[in-house]
């Protein structure tokens, strides 16, 4: 006992030195003293004692679903170098901090932990709020999102930045608590599950620039879900990817905080899509990029060839691919023991090699050899980019006109509408049919409308949008700023779609994608491209 109150004097005389030592820094005695407590509870195993130096509502958020990482003390710090490896971490704690900046808004500190262990750097930055009376830990978006206007829908707690709000709709809220539903249902998740979702709330911080999440989770990423608090750090809504990333989570409830990204990745992108493109729209790049063989399932398998092919966003389509083949073949719950077995911590997993990951996903599809293995795959992507596909070249072969004005006509054939497009001169047809027109929706912004459009004319509140030129086609749900499918020429080139001799393009696509909505004479607007 006297040498435990020695050493908490001693590291208290350390921090004060440190606190002296910081050059260009104004003193922060009082939360350098807290982290140096707060390190001490963790390397003595006092996890509950350092949790309470957390915010209370920040508490709350870790654990209001109950998720837990497996061989980590602390899901609260779990992005924290030192709490996902304590054992070799508790001998490096001191000096607790490098450097203090404190943060415009009085009361908030930003306290760099740094040292090198075995030749490499590690460093992490922790957030203190002084309320005068105590000093408390807090996560990055408590700080930098803390006056945001607040939104509730069904499922979601939306943290909104004032610049977003003119983005809102009813639709987008309505669509991402319907995928939540969907979603669980996929997984089994009870009654109760989902009856929890609505009490407590997924906490969504819907940033207004890739950059504003950079200053929140140091990485310049379109979205994350975030491990420690389970909050969605998005500078897109809804994005759909990353609420799967999160309902996987809640699940399973207890999981490794590492999965291999070829399972992870692709199972987000299987069932949320990516960055605003919808799954049915990544479906066909990701069959081009595999059978041209620009990528390969055996280059994803890895952790580290995944992370080498996510720079240019390769990776994703095939992950996404990849992954609904093992789905259909194992079911969820199959997929899911799949997915914990190749969960695990990050030495585990980046020391796994090719041949064992094949190992363990043949013993799961009760498969022994690889190759046949992958040639069952291909044969599914063929069959998925026809069956599955939104969007093909070329009409329909009987139907119903339903509009025909300004160039275009629509024809409805059961389950598809065909679209031609024509043009009154020698250029080539080029063009997006607006329709399914939503009062509320002229009211607010579409960011993807005006990506599009960049002012040249304005949003006036039409849902979907169906645009087309000489080299690809698009549908697009302005509501929600989703892709959800598209058509391009030089990756499924066909006659069927640009006729040069009667100057015309011709697509169908699926019904499905608009629900009861589709174009007509009394809710469309033509736009030149």
């Amino acid at each position: 006992m006297t040498r435990t109150v020695h050493s908490l004097a001693l590291r208290a005389a350390v921090a004060l030195l440190v606190v002296v030592a910081l050059s260009g820094t104004a003193a922060a005695e009082n939360e350098v003293q807290m982290l140096t407590e707060y390190f001490d509870l963790l390397a003595s195993g006092n996890y509950e004692s350092a949790s309470y130096r957390w915010l209370e509502s920040c508490q709350d958020r870790s654990a209001r679903f109950g998720i837990t990482y497996t061989g980590i003390p602390l899901k609260l710090d779990c992005a924290s170098p030192i709490v996902r490896d304590l054992d070799m971490m508790k001998n490096h704690l001191q000096p607790p901090v490098k450097k203090v900046r404190h943060l415009p808004d009085n009361g908030y500190t930003v306290l760099e932990y740094s040292t090198v262990v075995w030749g490499n750097l590690v460093s992490h930055d922790y957030y203190v709020y002084n309320d005068s009376a105590h000093c408390w830990l807090l996560y990055p978006q408590d700080y930098y999102c803390r006056d945001w206007p607040v939104y509730e829908t069904k499922y979601f707690r939306l943290n909104v930045h004032p610049d977003m709000t003119e983005h809102l709709n009813d639709i987008a809220f309505s669509e991402a608590d319907s995928f939540v539903e969907s979603t669980a249902k996929f997984f089994g998740l009870s009654d109760d599950d989902l009856a929890l979702l609505q009490k407590e709330k997924i906490e969504y911080f819907y940033c207004d620039t890739d950059y504003r999440i950079k200053d929140i989770t140091g990485f310049l990423v379109k979205g994350t879900y975030d491990l420690p608090s389970g909050d969605i750090i998005s500078a897109f809504f809804p994005h759909l990817h990353e609420i799967t990333h999160m309902l996987v989570n809640f699940r399973l409830k207890e999981l490794p905080l590492y999965t291999l990204p070829l399972l992870r990745e692709g199972l987000a992108v299987h069932l949320g899509g990516r960055w605003g493109k919808a799954p049915a729209s990544l479906q066909s790049l990701g069959g081009y990029l595999y059978k041209e063989k620009i990528v390969e399932v055996d280059s994803l398998l890895t952790m580290t060839n995944f992370e080498e092919q996510v720079g240019s966003g390769i990776a994703y389509p095939v992950a996404g691919l990849f992954t609904a083949y093992l789905m259909d073949r194992l079911g969820p719950e199959d997929f899911l023991r799949l997915y914990l077995d190749l969960s695990g911590d990050f030495k585990t997993l980046t020391a796994m090699s090719q041949t064992e990951i094949k190992k363990v996903i043949l013993k799961a599809v009760a498969e022994s050899d690889w190759h046949q293995f992958l040639t069952d795959f291909e044969k599914s992507v063929d069959r998925r980019l026809i069956d599955d596909a939104n969007i093909l070249p070329g009409g329909v072969a009987t139907g119903e006109t339903v509009l025909e004005a300004d160039g275009v006509s629509v024809t409805e054939d059961g389950d598809w509408l065909s679209l031609r497009f024509e043009s009154a001169d020698d250029a080539a047809p080029a063009g997006n049919i607006l329709f399914h027109r939503v009062p509320a929706l002229a009211k607010v912004r579409s960011s993807l409308f005006e990506g599009q459009y960049q002012g040249g004319t304005s949003f006036d509140g039409y849902r979907f949008g169906i645009r087309v030129d000489r080299n690809e086609a698009g549908v697009y749900d302005y509501a929600t700023n989703t892709l959800l499918a598209k058509y391009i020429w030089g990756i499924s080139p066909s006659d069927e779609y640009y006729n040069t001799e009667k100057n015309s393009i011709i697509i169908r696509v699926n019904k499905a994608m608009f629900g009861t909505h589709q174009p007509n004479p009394d809710d469309y607007r033509l736009l030149p491209d």
